[in-house]
């Protein structure tokens, strides 16, 4: 829910003259005392800076805001309920600790490029060019605006089709945001990693695109498809019986390495990992709402078996589900 919040912010801000800068590592005592929090019962998980649009973007600072808390690797008997609480806890950031003199370093132009690749690419696989036009929010974003006031997230769908192009603006919006520069929004928004979330779709109807699992290639603007199967009965029970899982058109499903993000991040990366999976949720959401598309999040599901059914690969964890469709009622 906080990555929604996050992906409003940077859209409301281009609306408003301004360039949200996300922090993620910070020292946790002190930031909770600031804000008198009562850390039994809630803590501060995100600082946003917002800076003036009009700088150039080139001076904003490129130090790492995302920053590795410990690995524990030994718990306590925790008690039923309790769990959240500990895992918040346990990921807080001991400004003692830090090196702080490395936090200002620039990262290296490795750590601040994307490679070329996408992380996967399925021997014959066939790949459908999900290249677009980009989404017209009007003159001044006022279709953004509009969008961002309207915006609710949808209980049921029809089970109707939606249109290849359709879900190709909705990729386009959320991926590829500097086609938007033309409409002022920033070419470069800020996550905390994006390049730790990976994007599959389950597929149940697309007209133009074959029902089944297919990996979204980002930097080559392709889907890939991986397995050939109709899987809406498996995403209702994936989905924990919900029916929004079995009527979508297309089932989104945010993934990421855990071994990997938490070698990087230690356990704090489950702060990173789910920020920037709802952030894409939420533009996700407000593209498929502008174009009177059904959107809603799933947060509940069975984790285990979700790779073996759809055929993700292993080391991929689903962090965030998001489904598209046609509503079954009028918004």
């Amino acid at each position: 829910d906080t990555g929604h919040l996050l992906g409003n912010i940077e859209l409301a801000c281009a609306l408003n003259g301004y360039r949200p800068y996300l922090v993620g590592g910070f020292d946790d005592e002190a930031v909770n005392q600031l804000l008198y929090l009562d850390v039994s019962q809630e803590g501060a998980i995100a600082i946003v800076p917002l800076l003036d649009a009009v700088e150039d973007e080139g001076k904003i600072s490129t130090s790492p805001t995302a920053i590795s808390s410990l690995a524990i690797t030994e718990y306590p008997y925790i008690p039923d309920g309790q769990l959240l609480e500990y895992l918040h806890l346990a990921t807080q950031i001991d400004a003692a600790e830090l090196q702080l003199e490395s936090l200002n370093d620039p990262l290296e132009p490795s750590q601040t490029q994307d490679t070329e690749a996408d992380k996967y690419n399925f021997p014959f696989c066939t790949k459908i060019s999900t290249v677009t036009s980009p989404i017209d929010w009007n003159e001044n974003l006022e279709g953004l605006e509009n969008t961002i006031l309207r915006r609710r997230s949808t209980r049921a769908y029809s089970g109707g089709d939606l249109e290849l192009s359709e879900l190709n603006a909705l990729l386009d919006f959320t991926y590829q945001p500097h086609h938007y520069t033309d409409q002022h929004l920033s070419p470069n928004p800020d996550y905390f990693d994006l390049d730790l979330i990976e994007t599959f779709l389950a597929v149940s109807g697309v007209s133009g695109l074959e029902e089944g699992c297919y990996y979204y290639a980002p930097k080559a603007q392709e889907l890939r498809q991986i397995r050939f199967k109709k899987f809406r009965q498996e995403l209702h029970y994936l989905c924990l019986g919900q029916d929004l899982g079995r009527d979508a058109a297309v089932v989104l499903f945010h993934t990421a390495d855990l071994n990997k993000a938490v070698a990087k991040y230690g356990d704090r990366a489950y702060r990173y990992l789910h920020m920037d999976a709802g952030h894409l949720g939420q533009k996700l959401n407000l593209a498929a709402i502008h174009l009177g598309i059904g959107a809603s999040g799933i947060g509940g599901f069975f984790d285990d078996q979700v790779n073996e059914v759809l055929g993700i690969p292993v080391d991929e964890a689903v962090v965030y589900i998001t489904t598209l469709g046609q509503p079954a009622y009028s918004y």
